[in-house]
């Protein structure tokens, strides 16, 4: 159904500016300028974000040697079903498998032995097709609240400063002063 398997790059391969997508075990994504991969997959850590880290990539990557690549290769299975369905299911899984020591980490037989229910690829597509649309929607709130926030605080931090405001009769917190 899939091919799991992680890349072969260091994380200080990384290149300002890069092409190409090169996956490390954070939510940032960094760059690089040649790729392994040219496919749909879900990109998950294998150690550090154990369940709270997926990537969706379709095309073009490079992939850190800790962070594994679920490649599906039946046609049956719509991807980014897979993808939406694992970040829903997938942490309660795994962290019942987990490997715990400083780092939380997991290996390839734990991701395979994860059971994923598929339906009819036309159910899939229209799940994807309203999650997709809710993660739009989710992208624009998160938008307007950091234009809302930053507003905020400018505002904030203007009516505080007093620069242009006469001392004369300012006080201090200290009475004794």
């Amino acid at each position: 159904m899939a091919e799991i398997g992680t890349g072969s790059c260091n994380g200080n391969e990384a290149e300002e500016g890069g092409a190409y997508p090169f996956f490390v075990r954070s939510q940032n994504i960094k760059a690089k300028n040649d790729f392994q991969y040219d496919e749909e997959a879900i990109i998950i850590p294998g150690e550090g974000g154990i369940g709270e880290i997926f990537h969706y990539v379709n095309g073009k990557y490079a992939l850190h040697q800790r962070v594994y690549r679920i490649h599906f290769i039946d046609k049956t299975i719509n991807v980014k079903f897979i993808y939406y369905y694992m970040k829903s299911n997938f942490k309660s899984f795994i962290l019942k498998k987990a490997v715990s020591a400083t780092v939380t980490s997991i290996r390839k037989p734990m991701i395979e032995k994860f059971e994923i229910p598929i339906p009819p690829l036309e159910v899939q597509e229209e799940i994807v097709k309203i999650l997709d649309r809710f993660a739009d929607y989710a992208a624009e709130l998160q938008a307007e609240l950091q234009a809302r926030q930053e507003q905020h605080e400018f505002y904030r931090d203007k009516l505080l400063s007093f620069n242009n405001i006469n001392k004369k009769g300012g006080g201090n917190l200290d009475e004794n002063e």
